[in-house]
């Protein structure tokens, strides 16, 4: 009680010299870039601006107060106003509150103001802004990519499978020349039977031995060539066989790519869902 009663006996001056002390350590204690205004119905009564403010301490003592802004509003309705000055009336802009300082018979006597630098707001705004252009733009190469790798899945299933139809082809071109294998042989057996009996027929089968002769040679050269032919085709079919494995091996890293280019995407869908959530932040703070 005897602290009210005290209290109640100050002057409106002896009042604003305290609010002025206090004012000024909350000035020197908050971390952020502040400036802080007291003043009494009519004049500003003291401030403590922030380093980054054009005018100097004496330019505003005893002035009048502002006609425009908060200070205005909460002298005439005691409310707690908050609001953005921009940076052309202290050299930088301010997120300013505004509260009413009441005496004793709860009458307004004046008002403190507490504006607080937005400087590193701005910085935080821009440089998450400047994160969401990049952001989106890693987004939209990375969706690109990630077609792209589809796309070479694709296409690289696609030469598999046709690599695959090469070899049963390649197959099937074996049985053929077995076939003429088979009846080169069978050529060459009859070319020599033939020629037996030719022989047999002595004067009467020599044209009979020349023709025996002819498909003897035939089936010997229809022999070799099956031969030299399975040769190529072998080479053929090992040549295809390594470019299957190949294939085979492109597709997997095909496969890994799409993969990791699906999570590259899914990382930076909850990147840009942080910087939403910072750019929020910075407009809170």
């Amino acid at each position: 009680m005897k602290e009210t009663v005290e209290s109640n006996n100050l002057s409106e001056n002896e009042l604003f010299k305290i609010i002025g002390e206090v004012a000024l350590l909350f000035h020197k204690g908050i971390s952020l870039e502040n400036t802080i205004l007291v003043t009494d119905t009519k004049i500003i009564k003291n401030y403590f601006l922030g380093s980054e403010a054009v005018v100097k301490q004496s330019d505003m003592l005893e002035k009048p107060i502002p006609t425009n802004g908060n200070i205005p509003i909460v002298l005439q309705t005691g409310a707690i106003k908050t609001s953005i000055i921009p940076k052309e009336i202290y050299g930088v802009a301010f997120k300013s509150t505004t509260l009413p300082i009441k005496n004793h018979e709860n009458s307004i006597i004046g008002t403190i103001t507490i504006m607080l630098s937005l400087k590193s707001q701005t910085a935080l705004q821009e440089t998450a802004g400047n994160i969401s252009v990049s952001s989106e733009q890693i987004s939209a190469t990375t969706e690109e990519l990630a077609s792209s790798a589809m796309m070479l899945s694709g296409n690289v299933s696609e030469v598999l499978d046709q690599t695959q139809e090469i070899l049963k082809l390649i197959e099937k071109t074996n049985g053929i020349l077995d076939f003429v294998n088979s009846v080169a042989k069978n050529s060459r057996l009859l070319g020599l039977n033939a020629a037996i009996e030719a022989a047999r027929a002595g004067e009467v089968g020599r044209g009979f031995a020349v023709v025996a002769d002819e498909i003897r040679k035939m089936a010997e050269n229809s022999s070799n060539s099956v031969k030299d032919t399975k040769e190529l085709i072998s080479a053929i079919n090992d040549k295809v066989n390594g470019l299957m494995k190949k294939v085979e091996e492109l597709t997997d890293v095909a496969n890994t790519q799409a993969a990791a280019t699906q999570e590259i995407t899914a990382t930076i869908q909850s990147f840009a869902e942080n910087i939403q959530i910072m750019q929020e932040i910075s407009e809170i703070i």
